[in-house]
């Protein structure tokens, strides 16, 4: 028999409200973590009490600690409503982070919903190694980055945060995604230092005067599949959007596109940083081979030892500029 949710009752229900009031049960942190750690484990999820823990300290905007140190503290009926209804959605495989609007990079807080998708920590190591290729230019007066594929904005601002001079073109296809993405620079104080652009790859570039000016084209562009699609995890597979994910028949299609036109906006011994899927290096590797324009290519292994990170450097001199 399935567990009843506690304490969130029907008010026109007059028998429960009798019950409620003789009942020796309280509405606790404890009680209703309880619950929510043995609904989740019954459908499946991996970390059922760490994500109950997570929705309620979402929901109170405490931190977890507190429910270990004080679990009999008293849930108002209205948060347990919610939590009830929060815990009912990650059964169903929504994303926690959906469900909290909240995704931790680089230790800054980004908002994230349905929209975009949910920033990996191994789209850390393509951020660091922006920064630290970034020393190579620290005598130019900016430093231009063109972010292909933007969403949440957790690239263009984790660099815009890091990168002093950094001016940054961030485009994204989605106009769903660009309205996230601006929300979280709004929320980082970083206006001035982001271009959103609304558009499919160097499109909207044209009307920009940054042509074999920019010192960085960076993107975590969408890498999966599509005959792939039904072996992601649920979470990914139902939820995350399909646009962010999903690159063709072969996974290769963005690399295509990029790859094509980075001759005219990349400036001499600049930089190309992209974020691959498993198995998809020695291709990507290839593909970029092929265009003759770069002279040193470079992979980054991720925390599974896999190659994560592709860094091709142009042909060219650093401070060579082309007009």
């Amino acid at each position: 028999m399935k567990p009843s949710f506690p304490f969130v009752s029907n008010p026109n229900d007059k028998s429960t409200k009798v019950e409620n009031k003789t009942s020796t049960t309280k509405n606790t942190v404890g009680n209703i973590i309880q619950w929510a750690t043995r609904e989740l484990q019954r459908s499946g999820i991996d970390t059922p009490r760490l994500d109950a823990e997570v929705i309620l300290s979402h929901l109170l905007n405490c931190d977890r600690i507190q429910f270990h140190t004080h679990p009999d503290k008293p849930v108002q009926r209205i948060i347990a409503s919610r939590y009830k209804k929060a815990v009912q959605r990650r059964a169903k495989r929504v994303p926690l982070q959906y469900i909290t609007n909240h995704a931790e990079f680089m230790s800054s807080d980004f908002y994230v919903d349905e929209r975009v998708l949910i920033p990996r920590p191994e789209t850390e190591l393509l951020v660091e190694a922006v920064i630290k290729k970034a020393k190579s230019f620290i005598h130019e007066n900016e430093i231009v980055i063109i972010d292909i594929g933007v969403g949440s904005g957790n690239i263009a601002i984790s660099l815009a945060k890091n990168i002093s001079t950094a001016g940054i073109m961030a485009i994204d296809i989605s106009p769903e995604a660009l309205d996230v993405a601006k929300m979280n620079t709004q929320k980082h104080h970083l206006q001035e230092k982001i271009t959103f652009l609304c558009g499919n790859v160097y499109e909207p570039l044209q009307s920009c005067s940054i042509k074999t000016k920019a010192h960085f084209i960076v993107s975590n562009p969408p890498y999966i599949a599509s005959t792939e699609l039904s072996e992601l995890q649920q979470e990914v597979r139902d939820y995350e959007p399909y646009t962010a994910l999903i690159s063709g028949n072969s996974g290769l299609e963005m690399f295509e596109r990029i790859l094509a036109e980075a001759n005219s906006w990349l400036r001499p011994a600049g930089f190309l940083l992209l974020e691959v899927a498993e198995k998809q290096a020695r291709q990507v590797i290839k593909m970029i081979k092929n265009t003759n324009i770069f002279t040193s290519i470079q992979r980054i292994k991720d925390y599974q030892n896999i190659s994560r990170i592709i860094i091709a450097q142009r042909e060219g001199n650093i401070g060579q500029d082309r007009n």
